[in-house]
């Protein structure tokens, strides 16, 4: 991450920080140098909102650190203003508070007018209609379908994609926990395949966590390692590139978030699906959160309790889960169901 050179800034640090830009500056350079601490996602979140409001205190002609509430105020608004989701001026929020604690500098949360200002922002975002989106689910029934017909198929690429579709929607581990998971992570037990995944976005202990596939996901993923050639290799990754003749790439290097996300994208076109409304641009069709979705939304209309899915899912807030579930039918509702009886 480029960050600016804090000694050279022509801006003098309020009284109130009690720090001076050459302490900034090391607590950067410690902040780099231990990095790793956070994951790689929230690293670039991190430098993503750091750029953009570098950008726009530079076209402001306002130093970037300290990070001052009313400067900051003006930023938020102008991205509310501009027609950015209240949800990603929360996550720039949540970023510039991360740098200041970085710097050693106070953060936004303790200003009134900047808590004031994302209140609004919340507020005006929803009483002008935006809403949370979501990503199309991708339930049982559509993995049945789509088994049914690729399971058809001759090509590699095709077995390959089940087989992943299989994992996604059975593990309920996110695209890039699937992406990382190698050969060597593997092992069978009565006739059960069990995936050792060593840390997940909200799991990072020494344990790690540990997937049962179905019967149907095993044999799916044996068939793929077996015809591929992948169990020879331990230390490749489970998923790989399939060229269009049928060549395998044996790789230790995962593959890329936005290539597992075209096998979904894939799939719903094989399946026929037409284009979904978009939410801001997002959500036309299944994506790399669909399958934890559908599998979400499945356990619940099943009466899985909301303890075993967030175990699952390896969720840590329910918050989260009823995200996901507000759009069960009205079934599921328990005033509903007092109602109808």
């Amino acid at each position: 991450m480029n960050y600016p050179n804090i000694i050279d800034m022509n801006s003098s640090f309020p009284e109130l920080t009690g720090i001076t830009p050459e302490e900034v500056a090391q607590n950067l350079r410690k902040f780099m140098a231990d990095k790793e601490a956070y994951s790689e996602n929230t690293f670039k979140k991190l430098t993503s909102v750091v750029r953009a409001w570098a950008v726009w205190c530079q076209k402001n002609q306002i130093a970037p650190l300290p990070i001052m509430p009313d400067c900051a105020r003006a930023y938020f608004l102008e991205l509310h203003e501009a027609g950015v989701a209240s949800t990603s001026i929360t996550n720039h929020f949540a970023m510039l508070n991360m740098l200041a604690r970085i710097c050693g500098l106070p953060d936004l949360k303790n200003s009134t007018e900047v808590q004031l200002a994302m209140k609004k922002i919340r507020r005006q975002s929803v009483l002008g209609g935006e809403k949370t989106g979501q990503a199309v689910p991708f339930r049982l029934a559509d993995l049945q379908l789509a088994s049914h017909i690729l399971s058809q198929s001759d090509r590699l690429a095709d077995l390959r994609n089940l087989a992943f579709l299989y994992v996604a929607y059975n593990s309920l581990l996110r695209i890039q926990e699937i992406a990382r998971i190698r050969v060597k992570d593997l092992s069978v037990n009565d006739e059960r395949i069990i995936m050792d995944i060593s840390h997940t976005k909200t799991v990072v202990t020494a344990a790690g966590v540990i997937k049962h596939l179905s019967v149907p996901a095993s044999n799916m993923l044996k068939k793929w390692l077996n015809t591929s050639e992948l169990i020879s290799h331990p230390d490749a990754v489970v998923f790989c590139r399939v060229f269009k003749n049928d060549r395998v790439q044996i790789s230790e290097t995962p593959m890329t978030t936005p290539s597992l996300e075209k096998i979904f994208q894939d799939t719903w076109r094989l399946l026929g699906r037409p284009s979904q409304t978009t939410n801001k641009g997002r959500y036309e069709m299944w994506s790399g959160h669909s399958a934890r979705v559908g599998a979400a939304q499945d356990m619940a209309e099943r009466g899985v309790s909301m303890a075993q899915i967030m175990h699952e899912g390896t969720w840590s807030k329910p918050e989260t889960v009823m995200r996901y579930l507000r759009r069960l039918k009205n079934e599921n509702s328990a005033m509903s169901d007092i109602m109808e009886r």
